[in-house]
């Protein structure tokens, strides 16, 4: 009798410790966070602020790189949450220092202003941050002759870059900070490359300023 009761006591003993272990499973997973990735709804991002470039004003070996300093103002209309498409303007000013030269002109204002378009990239997503790509191509108009029109000579005689509308574009990433649903800071950092006097000039440029998001993503 006693060996017939065993199995029994054995499969009520298995049974009940399947059913505990079953039973702290879940609460263990009731216990534990549910991980979602954050979500960026919003379908426009509105962004201003100052802008910074490194660039050098001609071809010449006398010609030193100057610091310009500017604006930015970009708008993306994203189509889902990693993929929108961006537009952006940025203006930049400094001063060039001229090489010496035979018509007694030593610095000459100067300005340049990009007009880009081009596919941005959410790569990163997190609750207070987010990280990603943009690759934009446009025209940029360089205005270099300021100084040089009461000497009555083109800026390319002492080897600075002519008046021009040129290749522009900008190759870089950016990142946000979120404040809060709506604001951001962002920074970017861009290869900026431009197409004066016929040669190829590589500018580093760098932005950094708020952004707005409204809209919906449906």
């Amino acid at each position: 009798m006693i060996s017939r009761i065993r199995p029994i006591l054995a499969a009520l003993a298995f049974f009940a410790l399947l059913s505990a272990s079953i039973s702290l499973h879940g609460q263990v997973q009731a216990a534990a966070p549910i991980t979602v990735l954050p979500q960026y709804q919003q379908r426009y991002d509105i962004y201003g602020g100052f802008a910074y470039s490194h660039f050098n004003p001609g071809i010449g070996k006398g010609v030193q790189a100057i610091n310009l300093k500017g604006w930015t103002a970009d708008a993306t209309a994203w189509f889902k949450q990693p993929i929108g498409l961006e537009f952006a303007v940025r203006g930049y000013y400094g001063t060039i220092i001229v090489p010496p030269n035979a018509y007694g002109v030593t610095t000459s204002p100067m300005s340049e202003h990009f007009f880009m378009v081009g596919p941005n990239f959410r790569l990163l997503r997190r609750e207070n941050y987010t990280l990603g790509l943009h690759a934009l191509i446009g025209a940029s108009y360089g205005i270099f002759d300021s100084g040089f029109r009461a000497a009555g000579v083109q800026p390319s005689q002492v080897s600075i870059y002519n008046n021009k509308v040129a290749f522009g574009s900008a190759w870089g990433g950016w990142a946000d900070y979120n404040l809060n649903p709506k604001w951001s800071v962002r920074g970017t950092a861009d290869w900026q490359p431009t197409q004066y006097g016929f040669t190829r000039q590589n500018e580093f440029a760098g932005t950094v300023g708020v952004v707005y998001k409204l809209g919906s993503i449906k």
